[in-house]
């Protein structure tokens, strides 16, 4: 039960590195997407190309925000079942 629990610890960290990363790429494309002026205003910024990256972004974000809620839930509970 230990292992599980240690493995639910480095797991954890990594994707919540993992998460920062890609939340951080999904809240820029996002704002991009939102207030377009500001892709109007710098001409390199292709719409298109934010669009993509953020609709091919979001179900990897989904996969790892899920794992981190479950490695998360692992780490709450075990301390909870051996003090029992």
């Amino acid at each position: 039960m230990t292992k599980i629990y240690l493995f639910s610890k480095s797991l954890h960290r990594v994707l919540v590195i993992i998460i920062s990363v890609v939340g951080l790429i999904m809240a820029l494309t996002g704002i991009l997407l939102k207030y377009t002026f500001i892709a109007t205003r710098f001409t390199f910024i292709d719409l298109g190309l934010v669009r993509y990256l953020h609709n091919n972004l979001s179900p990897i974000f989904t996969i790892v925000f899920l794992l981190m809620a479950l490695s998360g839930l692992c780490m709450y509970v075990f301390p909870l079942i051996r003090k029992n």
